[in-house]
């Protein structure tokens, strides 16, 4: 009869915890999650399975879940500003401000030089309606890490309707008839409230949304919303350069047109 035999334990840990880290650096996310996953199976709170977990998590738009991972590891681990960062990023995603500034906060107090922290910091404090504070953040993101974090300013006098115009003659043209007669009106910053409706939250760097219900019955062609409102704040916040804001926002129109219409990526060839 033959032995029978099972792979240690440890080493079982080990090679999962080694195919998690190589799929996590080749960008096979999904791979990353379930490598880390089962070995949180049998070690509910190793430590850098959970912090795969969060990142993986966090770079597939699974906010939730990232926080969960990221929670597990502040109670057993003492967390480090890159872990920290994650929290901020992980909260602010989850639309609790307060929350962000707070991780983002003891991130760089842990390390000065965690420029992204910086950044978040300001962008908390910045929908906590505290912008000067967050004007200062800001410059110091800016000061260690110019290319990545370049100072926004002064999107307010961007001349928004005339780029509209400009973006709306981008767009397929039975995206301009179902967007004619409805309003477009422009604002800073998506409401909490807003945000919040869904669960998961809407992501606070949106760019713009409809307002009303698609019909459940009636054409959605006919059926349109009462209006679509776009983000300055959000828009302007990688580039002011015209030529990008305008393709931003005819992109924006037409996510939220898809999304009402109910058609797919895959779909719009057809």
């Amino acid at each position: 009869m033959p032995s029978s035999w099972t792979v240690d334990p440890n080493t079982l840990a080990a090679l999962r915890l080694v195919e998690a880290e190589k799929a996590f650096e080749q960008g096979d996310l999904d791979r990353a999650l379930i490598e880390a996953e089962e070995l949180l199976d049998e070690h509910p709170i190793h430590p850098r399975a959970l912090d795969l977990v969060a990142h993986s998590a966090l770079e597939m738009g699974d906010v939730m879940m990232a926080l969960e991972a990221l929670n597990r590891f502040i109670e057993h681990h003492t967390p480090t500003a890159r872990i920290l960062h994650a929290v901020a990023v992980a909260r602010f995603q989850a639309v609790d401000f307060p929350g962000a500034l707070e991780a983002a906060e003891q991130a760089t107090a842990l390390d000065p030089l965690q420029t992204p922290s910086w950044y978040y910091q300001g962008l908390a404090l910045e929908r906590l309606g505290k912008q000067t504070q967050a004007n200062g953040h800001f410059e110091t993101a800016a000061k260690q890490d110019p290319e990545h974090f370049p100072l926004i300013q002064n999107w307010d006098e961007i001349p928004w309707d005339h780029l509209l115009e400009s973006a709306l003659d981008l767009l397929p043209q039975p995206f301009q008839v179902f967007l004619d007669g409805v309003p477009i009106r422009f604002t800073a910053f998506p409401a909490v409230e807003e945000l919040l409706e869904s669960y998961p939250p809407l992501s606070p760097f949106t760019d713009g949304l409809y307002r009303g219900e698609p019909p459940t019955n009636g054409d959605p062609w006919v059926n349109r919303p009462s209006h679509v409102t776009l983000f300055q704040a959000n828009l302007a916040r990688p580039s002011l350069e015209h030529a990008e804001l305008i393709t931003r926002i005819s992109g924006a129109l037409k996510h939220e047109a898809m999304h009402w219409l109910g058609i797919v990526e895959p779909e719009m060839a057809e």
